[in-house]
């Protein structure tokens, strides 16, 4: 059995942002690091489908992590997730 953690998180963002979305995701998954080193395992994002999207979720995200504590940075301490959520408020604002 492994111990990586996977996370999904799904978001309510107005169809006219979801560019705004990508295009950040992708400026912030490319500077991911902790203590110098890249530590998500894996991330991808896009456009929700099928019956999330008949709840409202219009943009989906799957990230692994090694560990609890590398998911507990993520969402606390790393910088960049930080600024990518002030740039969703900001531009491409959550509903729901």
């Amino acid at each position: 059995m492994t111990s990586e953690i996977i996370r999904v998180t799904m978001i309510k963002i107005p169809e006219q942002h979801l560019a705004v979305a990508l295009k950040g995701f992708e400026t912030f998954i490319k500077n991911q690091k902790k203590d110098g080193m890249p530590y998500i395992l894996s991330m991808a994002t896009g456009p929700a489908q099928g019956h999330v999207k008949d709840q409202g979720y219009t943009f989906v995200t799957k990230s692994e992590f090694k560990n609890k504590e590398d998911m507990e940075y993520y969402e606390k301490e790393f910088e960049g997730h930080l600024e990518y959520k002030k740039l969703l408020k900001e531009n491409a604002p959550v509903e729901g």
